[in-house]
């Protein structure tokens, strides 16, 4: 009989966890692409042996013969309209049902809100994934920890004797409210979207309040501009690490001391799908770019293989002289669906768009909205004490990059966030969201 959820936190199964997560973290290359080839076996045969969905796409000897990474093209690629469009029984394990898993609900900032499903067991290796990010960034048991999100975290029991105190800061109040939480929590640890701890930052600096408390900030979900980011630390006299993570699948990568984000593959195999339509491992042997495939190891409840992520990235060698041996994330570049349309009906990733802009160091945030092919809006807000010529100087650059579009650059007191709390950098306004 499959067990149910715990309405506690449980801790052993988080420490297990975590000195498992530790060891595989500092293995050789050896050690974690045998981990990871057994992982994954398991998950394909597990998959298709007791997921109804995984039993109708898997042939049974497609399975029997599944060996390894290298097997992976031999599987369908699962797209978030297939979590989204059938009933949460399709794809959950046999023993598992939704009253015996919890959900864990993305934003819909891409259109399409998906809801995964743990398992108590997946929920231990969450946990501890979670809290071995924020040991490696520099947590301390003694610390104040304040996350920003929408959903307060289950509490754990060691918070009673001051170990590892946790503070939410709901994203989904008035920025007023979140500032005095923030606060009221005095936090020494910082955890959340960029964007959000900027504007908590920009409000205190408005205020003349200068919060001086925190040591450490652990950023994820997005981008800053080089100079929001040191006007943030800079402000709070902390750095700064940042991961690459999901609701869906937990955390991809995380930066290493020399700030280099590093894929957790002894969590995550990774491929990437090319724009010719093929696909390629992110196994740190060459440089890849496309869109992000990602087959969650740890995954019993609701299995996932091959998951479309809805990102466009560039994978690197392994060859960051930390001396870890996983591949490095490159750049996130996105929404993958946030593309670009020329005069000509052609699409194209606007991230080199992106480095035009953030190029000019009065940037301090920065959006680029496309409502109607060959054309952009550049928002930004500008440093204090910026010269009015920036944003002609700004439109110029993009021009140069494509001069048959029409550019508008605008200089605004602030740019809204996403329903979660998110910035998109980039942003097509399709023709229905606009005439709606």
């Amino acid at each position: 009989m499959t067990p149910g959820l715990s309405p506690v936190m449980k801790l052993g199964p988080v420490l297990r966890n975590l000195v498992r997560t530790v060891r595989l973290d500092r293995a050789g290359p050896e050690r974690l692409a045998e981990e990871q080839r057994r992982l994954l076996v398991h998950l394909v045969r597990h998959a298709r042996a007791r997921v109804p969905r995984y039993r109708e796409l898997i042939d049974p000897a497609t399975a029997a013969a599944f060996r390894g990474p290298e097997d992976l093209p031999s599987l369908p690629v699962l797209d978030r309209t297939d979590l989204h469009a059938g009933p949460a029984e399709e794809l959950l394990a046999a023993g598992f049902t939704v009253a015996s898993t919890k959900p864990g609900t993305t934003s819909g900032s891409s259109g399409i809100p998906i809801t995964i499903r743990n398992s108590e067991r997946d929920l231990g290796y969450l946990r501890a994934s979670y809290l071995y990010d924020m040991l490696a960034s520099g947590l301390r048991p003694w610390d104040r920890m304040a996350y920003f999100r929408v959903s307060p975290f289950l509490r754990h029991p060691l918070e009673r004797f001051g170990v590892l105190r946790t503070f939410h800061i709901d994203t989904s109040a008035t920025l007023d409210e979140q500032v005095e939480a923030f606060l009221a929590a005095r936090p020494t640890f910082l955890v959340g979207f960029p964007h959000v701890i900027a504007s908590i930052v920009d409000e205190l600096e408005r205020r003349g309040v200068r919060y001086t408390g925190a040591r450490r900030v652990l950023f994820g979900g997005e981008r800053l501009t080089p100079t929001a980011r040191a006007r943030v630390l800079g402000h709070l006299g902390a750095r700064c690490d940042e991961v690459y993570a999901s609701v869906e699948v937990f955390t991809v990568a995380r930066t290493c001391r020399r700030g280099a984000l590093h894929l957790r593959s002894a969590d995550v195999v990774v491929e990437v799908e090319r724009d010719d339509g093929s696909t390629v491992l992110a196994d740190g042997s060459r440089v890849v770019e496309g869109e992000i495939l990602v087959t969650r190891l740890h995954s019993e409840a609701m299995p996932l293989i091959r998951y479309r992520l809805g990102d466009r990235v560039t994978v690197g060698p392994a060859d960051c002289g930390c001396g870890r041996a996983t591949p490095v994330v490159l750049r996130v570049q996105g929404r993958s669906e946030d593309r670009f349309r020329g005069a000509d009906g052609r699409e194209f990733y606007a991230d080199f768009l992106t480095f035009k802009v953030q190029g000019f160091p009065e940037v301090a945030r920065m959006q680029l909205v496309q409502r109607r092919p060959a054309q952009v809006t550049v928002s930004v807000v500008l440093s204090p004490g910026a010269e009015a010529s920036v944003a002609d100087r700004i439109a110029e650059s993009v021009r140069e990059a494509v001069p048959e579009f029409d550019v508008t650059v605008e200089r605004v007191a602030f740019i809204a966030p996403e329903r979660n709390g998110k910035i998109k950098i980039v942003k097509v306004v399709r023709e229905t969201e606009a005439q709606a």
